[in-house]
C-alpha cells in the first residue's frame, strides 16, 4: 500500500468512527428521553403557584399603567386649560431711551458719546 492510499484509509476510518459515535449518542439520547417521558419538568402545584403569581403581576402592572396614563392626561388637561385661560399680553418696554438735542458738540463729547454708545451696545 502506498502512502496516499494509507492516508485516505486512515481519514475514512476516522470519519466512520465519528459518524458511528454521533449516531450512537443520538440513539441513546432518544432512549433516555423515552424513559423520562412520564416525568414532567414542573410539578402541578408549582405550576399553579407560578401562574397565580404571574396573573397578580400582570394585574398590578396594568393598574400602574392606568394610573400613569391618568396622571399624564391630567397634566395635559392642565397645560391646555392654562394656555386657553391666560391671554397673551405684550409687555411695554421697561426703559425708554432719551436723546439730548445739543447743537454744539465738541470732540471730547463726541468721544465720550462714542464710548457711551459702545457700552450700551455691550450691555
Amino acid at each position: 500500500m502506498s502512502f496516499e492510499e494509507m492516508v485516505v484509509a486512515l481519514v475514512g476510518s476516522i470519519g466512520a468512527f465519528a459518524l458511528v459515535g454521533f449516531l450512537a449518542a443520538k440513539t441513546f439520547g432518544l432512549i433516555k428521553t423515552w424513559i423520562n417521558r412520564n416525568k414532567s419538568g414542573v410539578p402541578e402545584e408549582e405550576f399553579n403557584r407560578l401562574a397565580r403569581a404571574f396573573m397578580e403581576h400582570k394585574k398590578d402592572t396594568q393598574r400602574r399603567i392606568q394610573n400613569l396614563e391618568a396622571i399624564i392626561s391630567d397634566d395635559e388637561d392642565r397645560k391646555t386649560s392654562d394656555h386657553e385661560e391666560a391671554p397673551t399680553q405684550i409687555e411695554a418696554p421697561k426703559e425708554s431711551i432719551e436723546f439730548d438735542d445739543a447743537d454744539e458738540v465738541t470732540e471730547d463729547s463726541k468721544s465720550s458719546n462714542n464710548n457711551n454708545l459702545r457700552n450700551m451696545l455691550r450691555e
